[in-house]
């Protein structure tokens, strides 16, 4: 029985050796453990990037459509999002037609005068396509607007928790502004 142990043992021992000296994979083993963390970076910061880009040019664009409703120039609702979608509509798909606004106008925020729109968990206004009191004052008569935009964002990646990039928690990117109309 000793022999036999011994036997066998030494040849384990042999194997073990033999395959521990190999080097010629290891290489290619390392490059495949570290590779896929690193381009898994890189394709979070692709990602995230993307959605920032996004989130820029949206708030630009809601800034100078504001200006515009500011002025005057810009009177209803297709306007505003023809407004804003001319600007950022060049680096989103489909603006105008999931494009979600709340454009109000009044004397004062609160009960009676402008109420902001809620802005859901799902990423949605509650109450889309508004646009409400806003009109040209005379000179000294102040009037608020306040300016609320939703988009979805068009795609979805899977192993991505939603609204990781879109800094509200939502899969929508969302910008808002406060206002005084001029006179």
């Amino acid at each position: 029985m000793k022999k036999f142990i011994q036997k066998y043992t030494s040849k384990i021992f042999f194997l073990t050796k033999n395959l521990c000296s190999e080097t010629k994979a290891d290489t290619a083993v390392e490059f495949a453990i570290i590779g896929a963390a690193f381009f898994l970076f890189i394709f979070g910061i692709f990602v995230i990037s993307i959605d920032m880009f996004w989130q820029m040019t949206l708030d630009d664009a809601v800034r100078n459509a504001t200006r515009q409703v500011q002025i005057g120039n810009v009177t209803t609702g297709s306007a505003f999002v023809t407004a804003v979608c001319g600007e950022f509509g060049l680096v989103a798909p489909n603006c105008a037609g999931t494009l979600q606004y709340s454009v109000q106008g009044g004397a004062y925020f609160g009960t009676g005068g402008i109420t902001t729109t809620s802005f859901s968990s799902s990423g949605n206004l509650a109450s889309p396509q508004t646009f409400t009191g806003v009109t040209a004052t005379s000179a000294g008569a102040p009037v608020l607007l306040s300016v609320q935009v939703a988009y979805p964002i068009p795609f979805k990646v899977l192993s991505v928790p939603g609204g990781v990039a879109t800094e509200n928690g939502t899969p929508s990117l969302y910008s808002a502004v406060a206002t005084e109309m001029e006179p």
